[in-house]
């Protein structure tokens, strides 16, 4: 299992679920026997459908004596609208309608936080289980609840919300129980608060929690320092378009900070007998995902259902986002924002639209089930929108254990006791199971590594983001949101705002580790000598306000330029989509909603600009000079549409590339796939993240190195350069392509072999939509990772801060995580489609325009 938790959740698909029907009243896993299964009261047939009015309702709330009246109105569009003239019952009312909706999806989020899923699942879940157990995850939320003032927006909106929950908990009958409870036989436990940070927990471990350090020490310790440099530099080689480049904001650039003691290239520690990693890698040869995916078309989906298969939660790991603003310098008029989180893409989806409306707040976006307030929107002053920052805030120790008592580990030169936490896990169907969480002062002891590797994480320690959060619901200016997002302590997000002034603004606030020496890119002795020492001050964290050259931007690219003190990361996305984003933003002028839709839908590829040049001067002195496939490229502008044969025949030769020209090496220096080899960015990993790294390297070669001798193979010691390994490359993609697919026809369209659909978040393939043709690829703006991607942007939102009511958004899904509800997935073809939908339409009760138009009161 990897860090990231990712274990099953549910392993049913459409096979079980025919097994089931077909093999009588035994029970099978964790279902049911079928007498219950079918049981027409209380079994999957029966009639609670959560259906959904569009109709608005009003009624009157009371609770301990307070009296609130409240609007509520569900939009088919994914938006639950509630408005009240009592801000704790709008929190209320959206703690009852997440549950009403979302509970089956609010449970799991919980229980893996908790490590609670062996408890509905059974065994196989132990390994998920224990790891987040080692994560503390429900203490450090009980933590963050005993923190917080009771007379404080978040005390006040999470113990509503709460009660908003289990009032619908409350409401529960045998007949209307959500399904994934009558499968599994349990009925939901009353929610607590403490569940709600839980969740936010898991948000921004799946947002921030890493572990490259352990898998990038085997090339530490396996590679000599020239190799290291050459490969692996600490700031990549390419041409770069920092989130915060010195020029704009040199301020940060003044202090002397940690990055000139430590030894970037040089292992600390040494570690043995890794887990195998659970993803699966890109590679050309053999029956992989090119073949595989490739000959979709020819396979029915309805076989494909057929094979079980283990689901894992992806829905929120951060595979990319990208985000922007404008200011009134280049608009004339308020700024513009732009926003595209891209993570799973599943049904139901990751986010539940919301308008909160109460006194002194109005405001539209997106949350995830079981918090309450908005985390991506806008209100009627200013707009905001996040993408991952990529900082590295997971470290690594390798703890030295006293060899006659286990319970102890060597810091500061004397053995010291562990903090144990003695864990009693439920298991399905067995006896409980004893686990031990130890705590040492470097960090928590992780499973699967010989009981010697501490993991330290900023989340391990008690902060409040959805506090942070909340109060930016109420915020009116880019400064004010700035000075909350300070607050914002753990997942760092690169935060761009925009307000109607037109001020724009990106800040990328957290806790930043400092260490005072060692290789913080690898495993730390645990000795006490490389602990964390502080963190960088917030004065000197990246950010900007009002940029002279009008925009901000951010697309998981590097924060800094050279020259930054600090050591904040290294492993940052190649950085195509922001050179096409930075592109479009440098040369255009007068932006409108319309250009900014051209700029979050574009499908340009960029790394064509810096690779097909070439590689076409390279096609025209080869065999290849005049086939049908090099007239193909080029013709080709480098747009990955779905009626380009040319898309096709890029994306598969770029791959090739980056494998014939690294392959080689990481094979001579002993790097397996137990120790990352196709897992990782930095080690050829899967499609959705191998522009990292490597392919900075081949880019830089390529334009300008092509005989540098990186291209030989130390293989077999034949000597080659760009152009060798170019054709090599593109010979084994026709051939594989023909293979696969036939001879250069239609059938070799992007859209043949590229498709979207959103899985099932529970796991159930048979619940997931039908795959759709698809543009984009993991490098364009509107970004689609994989070949049959269920990850991209997971939501669209354009804001004109002038004009807010004219505000764009959608997400791709619905709002009821029933599947027999038309609700269930209707926006997916809308948002495939590159539609959107106004965020706050014409035709709703007038009180949905509070602080937009005078007069009307909440």
């Amino acid at each position: 299992m990897t860090l990231k938790g990712e274990r099953s959740i549910l392993s049913v698909s459409a096979f079980v679920l025919i097994v089931i029907l077909l093999a009588g009243a035994l029970p099978l896993g964790p279902l049911p026997p079928l007498s219950s299964f079918l049981n027409p009261s209380n079994g999957i047939w029966s009639p609670n459908l959560n259906s959904i009015s569009l109709i608005p309702q009003n009624f009157t709330l009371k609770q301990n004596g307070r009296v609130a009246s409240l609007t509520v109105l569900i939009d088919p569009n994914g938006f639950i609208r509630i408005a009240s003239n009592e801000t704790w019952a709008v929190y209320y009312e959206q703690g009852y309608l997440s549950a009403k909706y979302r509970l089956e999806q609010m449970d799991l989020m919980r229980r893996t936080a908790e490590g609670n899923l062996s408890q509905i699942l059974g065994p196989s879940e132990l390994g998920s289980d224990e790891f987040y157990r080692s994560l503390e995850m429900y203490q450090v939320a009980g933590q963050i609840v005993d923190n917080l003032s009771k007379t404080s927006l978040a005390y006040i909106a999470v113990s509503e919300y709460t009660k908003g929950v289990n009032a619908y908990i409350s409401s529960l009958t045998p007949e209307s129980m959500p399904l994934l409870f009558k499968l599994l036989q349990y009925t939901p436990q009353p929610w607590r608060m403490e569940d709600t940070y839980t969740i936010q927990q898991l948000l921004t471990w799946m947002l921030s929690g890493s572990e490259n350090p352990l898998y990038f020490n085997y090339a530490l310790q396996k590679m000599p320092e020239n190799i290291l440099q050459s490969f692996y530099p600490a700031y990549p080689a390419s041409v770069q378009h920092p989130i915060v480049p010195e020029s704009l904001n040199p301020s940060i650039y003044s202090e002397k900070g940690n990055l000139q003691n430590l030894s970037l290239y040089s292992p600390s520690a040494s570690i043995d007998d890794p887990p195998v990693p659970s993803t699966q890698g890109f590679q050309m040869e053999g029956s992989n995902e090119a073949k595989s995916n490739a000959m979709l078309a020819s396979i029915s989906w309805f076989l494909m259902e057929l094979s079980p298969e283990e689901f894992t939660l992806p829905s929120f790991v951060d595979l990319g986002s990208n985000n922007w603003a404008v200011s009134s310098n280049l608009t004339g008029n308020g700024a513009l924002l732009a926003n595209d989180p891209h993570l799973g893409i599943t049904v139901p989806p990751i986010w539940l639209g919301f308008q909160l409306v109460a006194p002194n707040l109005n405001v539209v976006g997106v949350s995830f089930p079981g918090a309450p307030g908005v985390i991506l929107g806008h209100n009627p002053f200013i707009a905001w929108g996040a993408t991952d920052a990529m900082i590295q805030v997971t470290y690594f120790y390798k703890e030295l254990l006293n060899p006659s008592n286990p319970d102890q580990y060597m810091h500061d030169g004397a053995w010291t006791n562990f903090e144990i936490l003695n864990e009693s896990i439920p298991v399905k169907g067995e006896k409980a199971v004893s686990f031990q969480v130890k705590r040492a002062i470097n960090g928590v002891i992780i499973p699967g590594w010989n009981g010697t590797i501490a993991l330290d994480w900023t989340g391990l320690y008690p902060s409040d983001e959805l506090g942070a959060i909340l109060s930016l619901d109420y915020s009116t200016t880019v400064l004010q949101a700035s000075s909350v997002l300070s607050h914002f302590k753990v997942g760092i997000q690169n935060w761009a705002v925009a307000d109607r002034q037109g001020n724009v603004g990106i800040f990328s606030y957290g806790l930043y580790p400092i260490i005072s020496k060692g290789n913080p890119r690898g495993v730390l002795p645990g000795t006490g000598s490389y602990d964390w020492v502080g963190f960088i001050p917030l004065s000197q964290q990246p950010s900007l306000y009002d940029p002279k050259n009008g925009f901000v931007f951010s697309a998981n690219q590097i924060q800094v330029s050279r020259g930054y003190p600090y050591y904040i990361g290294w492993d940052y996305e190649s950085g195509y989509r922001a050179d096409q984003i930075y592109s479009m933003l440098s040369s255009m002028n007068n932006f409108t909603v319309s250009t900014m839709e051209q700029i979050q839908l574009s499908v340009h590829d960029y790394s064509t600009n810096i690779f097909l040049p070439v590689l076409l001067n390279a096609l025209s002195h080869s065999n290849f000079y005049s086939t049908p496939e090099y007239r193909a490229l080029l013709s080709w502008n480098g747009d990955m549409n779905i009626n380009s044969t040319a898309a096709t025949i890029y994306y598969f030769w770029l791959g090739a590339y980056l494998n014939d020209t690294f392959l080689p090496w990481l094979d001579y220096y002993g790097i397996t796939p137990s120790e990352g080899l196709y897992h990782y960015s930095f080690f050829l990993g899967p499609d959705s993240i191998y522009h990292g790294p490597l392919i900075e390297d081949l880019a830089n070669w390529t334009q300008n190195y092509p005989n540098i001798s990186w291209f030989n193979d130390p293989l077999n010691g034949e000597h080659r350069n760009a152009t060798t390994v170019m054709i090599l490359a593109f010979n084994e993609t026709i051939h594989k392509l023909q293979s696969n697919l036939g001879q250069f026809s239609s059938s070799w369209d992007w859209g043949a072999v590229h498709k979207r659909l959103a899985t099932s978040f529970f796991g159930l393939q048979t619940l997931s939509t039908k795959p759709l043709p698809a543009g984009g690829d993991s490098n364009t703006p509107n970004a689609a990772y994989g070949l049959i991607s269920a990850e991209g942007p997971s939501w669209r939102q354009i804001t004109d801060t002038s004009h807010p009511l004219l505000s764009l958004g959608i997400y791709p899904g619905g709002i009821n995580e029933n599947s027999l509800s038309r609700y269930y997935a209707n926006t997916v073809g809308d948002w495939n489609s590159g539609m959107y939908y106004t965020l706050i339409p014409t035709d709703i009760p007038s009180v949905f325009y509070y602080q937009y138009v005078e007069g009307v009161l909440p």
